[in-house]
């Protein structure tokens, strides 16, 4: 697999089409996650610092979910349906507008949902087994969400084993450039953060809060175009070796 020439290959795309992707990216990926960065709701849990109480951390992360589970699961819809929608536009063979590429996700939604939920219970269950399991879960399924947009006759079960048979033997190469995509956005989501914080003493200004919302809800939609973009040209490349 030729990662470098899938890489060439999405940048041709979004120079293409830049002005629908872009849109799709800002109504699914930005404005979702800048609503999650302004309207997330602190724990209402207080964890101390001395001496360090993982019963305290757990109800805070616990309460801190809880609080905010309406928001965070519009954030992942959101988030999965724009992927869908951009992933239908480059691969279904029919080649659809972005009214028909929106339709057909939206038919396919609840399929699309349970996939995810599984690929992520898979995904947490590999994690707690000593990360690598969970590492290997994520090189596997990249490209179940494609096959499923791909190729709407499969069903998940059948996407599953259409994904493992094309990343055989390449997932160490498919989980660097996720983490490249993944971990380049984060560093500079955080240099941005404290850039910000560091010019008004703490970021408790809300204008730099505001700032640093946007630039990490412009980061957060850059890192989710680029890693659809990628998917879908590797599994074009992939495919048609069958």
């Amino acid at each position: 697999m030729n990662v470098a020439a899938a890489c060439h290959d999405a940048v041709q795309i979004w120079k293409r089409d830049r002005d629908v992707i872009a849109a799709v990216g800002g109504v699914f990926f930005f404005l979702p996650n800048l609503a999650l960065a302004l309207f997330m709701r602190e724990s209402s849990v207080t964890v101390p610092v001395e001496p360090k109480d993982d019963q305290a951390l757990m109800a805070s992360m616990q309460s801190f979910l809880v609080d905010n589970a309406p928001l965070l699961a519009f954030q992942m819809v959101a988030e999965l349906v724009g992927v869908a929608v951009l992933l239908a536009l480059l691969l279904d063979p029919a080649r659809p507008t972005v009214g028909d590429a929106l339709r057909i996700v939206a038919r396919r939604l609840p399929v699309l949902i349970a996939a995810t939920m599984l690929l992520n219970i898979a995904l947490v269950c590999g994690v707690a087994l000593f990360i690598v399991p969970g590492l290997y879960v994520i090189g596997r399924a990249a490209m179940v969400m494609p096959v499923l947009l791909a190729e709407p006759e499969r069903r998940f079960g059948d996407a599953v084993g259409r994904a493992l048979d094309l990343t055989r033997g390449r997932v160490l190469q498919l989980l660097s450039l996720w983490a490249l995509i993944h971990l380049g956005a984060y560093f500079i989501q955080s240099a941005l953060q404290s850039i910000a914080r560091a010019a008004s003493a703490g970021g408790t200004n809300p204008f730099t809060a505001g700032i640093i919302a946007i630039a990490i809800s412009a980061m957060s939609m850059a890192a989710a175009i680029a890693y659809t973009l990628v998917r879908a040209t590797i599994y074009r490349r992939l495919a048609s070796k069958g």
